[in-house]
């Protein structure tokens, strides 16, 4: 499981958390961890995004010297 996949799955956690919490007053909690897994979900995508656009730069260099 990647990075990404872990925080989608952390955050399905979190939300079935919500669901089933009793305490009513934790409920929102588990919604804003949720949320900034999800957060951080797109983060990691966008770190990842550069990095291969990064590599993909370099490498397109390379090959023209």
């Amino acid at each position: 499981m990647d990075t990404i996949e872990l925080c989608h799955a952390e955050a399905d956690a979190c939300l079935r958390h919500a669901d089933i919490d009793s305490n009513e007053n934790d409920r929102p909690l588990w919604a804003t961890l949720a949320q900034s897994w999800l957060q951080l979900a797109e983060q990691a995508d966008q770190i990842s995004s550069d990095l291969h656009n990064a590599r993909l730069e370099r490498a397109v260099e390379a090959a023209l010297i």
